[in-house]
């Protein structure tokens, strides 16, 4: 791990950079890969080739250009995972114009913000999704169109469907269609929404480059062959997602498209679908590792598994990689504002607990905590704040000069809010958020950690922690505990169990609360502001 003065750089091959769009790449990618299966809806069974999406892609692609979308206009897509998601997807990438995924569980509000960040002309929604842009649409200034991802049978809906507007598009149009050119390493195609753990989201702006720096480093390290079947739990409009179902249609690997998760359905569709890769959030680790249904299924098909998107403790990573009997369970670290991964296990030699090294064409420092225009970066086995650069870094967040400002600093190092260290091989660790931090006395309490240790009791199913406000000491660490079914363990013994375990400052001094779900990210981040609510409400 070459370094300068503590600022370490990524080390292996990237291949040459791609001098193609992502439209270009996915109209050439889509007609090689032709007749073989690209998605699965387990639910139905549908399945649906490479070439229905390019065929199905272009012809919308036509239909947008002929009712007046250009280059640099928005399209929104409001949907759960399905097997439509990517056809709108590749069709604004063709014309050069710019795709906002959007969660279809937002809030009125929180869909009205999502909307005013990039104003798209077209919205793409699923039935989930209809009733909330249904009310938000009266009051949007400006005037999209809305269709529907698949026919909706409902008799009051007056937007159409996609498939039928396209129905006119004859094939020699949609085959003649040229991806438009762009500046790859400037334009901006699409534009995703921060997780607003601590508030409202943000459009991080991300470049074909910086899509096309995730395909040079993955295609680098060829962790996944054509013939892979692939797990799509994870929410297409979360960016750890929505790049891989890009990767998956670029690389020509089936994927198996899950719009929701419910236990048995999943493990069962698991084995009957034999995937081998399952890139997943911890809380689905922990269900791996604790569930006693998994060892009603046989798993035996699944090859790897990568976690992503929130801490993961070192006792789940283990306790995944001994019940599912394989060597590749790891973590990786990036954010929305990275594209993908900056982080990541290396192939050969995975440290339990660490989210790995710096991916190729990546530097990274740690800098001391509340130091922003600072020279400073940290050694080995110090703890600080996480500050990355290199091609995977977001362009900035759109229309918001402010927030770009205080993210990325003038010589272009993105600041994380990310409190971690590296060892002395180059392993990162993650200790926290710096907001989520619990102060104690002056000691900084990382809640992670105390979350780790709370998921090795045998009764719990899951926890979050937060500080609660105390004049003397600052705040105190308190948990939120969700138990086991049938599990009468008490507050007395688990604030004795995690006080066993940790330094005075960090004792469970704040309580335990006892609760039936932790509320978080459709990527899995605890959404600790809840938690605080509820507390307020309370008191």
């Amino acid at each position: 791990m070459p370094q300068r003065s503590n600022i370490l750089h990524g080390e292996g091959e990237v291949i040459a950079e791609l001098d193609f769009s992502m439209g270009q790449l996915l109209l050439m990618q889509l007609a090689t890969h032709g007749t073989r299966v690209a998605q699965i809806n387990p639910h139905t069974g549908k399945e649906q080739t490479f070439q229905h999406i390019l065929d199905t892609s272009r012809k919308l692609a036509i239909y947008l250009q002929r009712e007046g979308l250009r280059t640099n206009d928005t399209i929104a897509v409001c949907s759960e995972n399905n097997l439509e998601f990517c056809i709108p997807v590749c069709a604004a990438f063709y014309l050069g114009a710019i795709v906002c995924p959007l969660n279809p569980l937002y809030s009125e509000r929180e869909l009205k913000h999502a909307l005013a960040i990039s104003k798209p002309k077209f919205i793409f929604i699923s039935p989930v999704a209809l009733d909330t842009v249904r009310k938000v649409f009266k009051e949007l200034h400006w005037s999209p169109r809305v269709l529907m991802l698949t026919e909706h049978g409902s008799s009051n809906v007056s937007w159409t469907s996609m498939y039928r507007v396209i129905s006119n598009v004859s094939d020699d149009d949609a085959n003649a269609l040229q991806a438009a050119p762009v500046d790859i390493a400037n334009h901006v195609t699409a534009i995703l929404c921060s997780s607003g753990t601590t508030g409202l989201a943000k459009g991080v702006m991300l470049t074909d480059k910086n899509i096309t720096t995730v395909i040079r480093t993955h295609l680098s390290s060829n962790t996944i062959p054509e013939s892979a079947i692939s797990l799509a739990l994870l929410p297409f409009f979360h960016a750890y997602s929505f790049v891989l179902m890009i990767l998956s249609m670029l690389r020509g690997n089936c994927i198996v498209v899950f719009s929701r998760f419910e236990e048995e359905m999943f493990l069962q569709y698991v084995e009957k679908y034999q995937i081998q890769y399952l890139p997943v959030v911890p809380s689905l680790m922990t269900f791996l590792a604790k569930h006693p249904l998994v060892d009603k299924y046989d798993l035996s098909s699944v090859k790897a598994v990568w976690s992503g998107a929130a801490p993961l403790s070192k006792e789940i990573q283990k306790a995944v990689a001994k019940r599912l009997n394989i060597t590749e369970v790891k973590q990786g670290y990036g954010l929305t504002e990275t594209t993908l991964a900056v982080l990541r296990s290396p192939d050969d030699n995975a440290k339990p607990g660490s989210v790995g090294v710096l991916v190729p064409g990546t530097s990274a420092k740690v800098i001391p905590i509340g130091e922003y225009e600072t020279d400073k970066a940290l050694g080995p086995n110090c703890t600080g704040e996480l500050c990355f650069k290199g091609d995977l870094i977001m362009k900035g967040y759109y229309n918001d000069e402010k927030s770009t400002r205080a993210t990325i600093d003038k010589d272009g190092w993105l600041h994380t809010g990310d409190v971690g260290y590296y060892d002395e091989d180059g392993y990162f660790y993650i200790v926290d958020r710096i907001k989520e931090l619990i102060k104690y006395k002056g000691y900084q309490v990382p809640p992670a950690e105390l979350e780790a240790i709370l998921l090795t009791y045998p009764s719990i199913q899951d926890a979050a922690v937060i500080g609660i406000p105390n004049d003397k000491t600052g705040e105190l660490p308190m948990a939120f505990v969700v138990k086991e079914a049938n599990s009468n363990v008490s507050e007395k013994d688990i604030i004795q169990y995690v006080n066993d375990r940790v330094s005075n400052p960090k004792r469970l001094r704040g309580g335990v609360r006892f609760i039936d779900s932790i509320p978080k990210t459709p990527s899995g981040k605890i959404l600790r502001r809840l938690l605080r609510d509820r507390l307020k409400s309370k008191l």
